[in-house]
């Protein structure tokens, strides 16, 4: 017979913590953003997802591993709806998202907190 006890974070994932790392990272990097580049947008959203990546280990959540999603794109005073599925552990793991634009450019950006055991 397996006995498999489940070791809890002694400090879990806490997701106001993470959307307070996010708006301090993503306005700013947006904001200095002054008109819609795809070419460059391309780049923008490889270093916000490694600022991002790099910010979350200063957090130091015992045994979490996450997932950074970045999207950005041009307003054009259309809607955009995004949805997301996942199979996890309702106890351990979390998610945050966080959007944002300016006149030119949205970016929407999904952090995901996943228990690693």
């Amino acid at each position: 017979m397996n006995n498999f006890i489940v070791n809890r974070s002694s400090h879990p994932f806490n997701s106001h913590e993470v959307k307070q790392i996010l708006e301090q990272i993503v306005c700013p990097a947006i904001n200095r953003q002054t008109d819609y580049d795809s070419m460059k947008c391309i780049q923008l959203s490889k270093d916000l997802s490694q600022i991002i990546k790099d910010a979350m280990k200063l957090l130091n959540y015992d045994q979490y591993k996450y997932v950074i999603q970045v999207v950005l794109g041009q307003c054009q005073n259309e809607n955009l709806m995004m949805t997301c599925r996942c199979l996890w552990d309702i106890q351990q793991d979390n998610y945050v998202s966080y959007v944002y634009s300016n006149e030119k450019i949205f970016c929407a950006v999904t952090v995901f907190g996943l228990f690693y055991y």
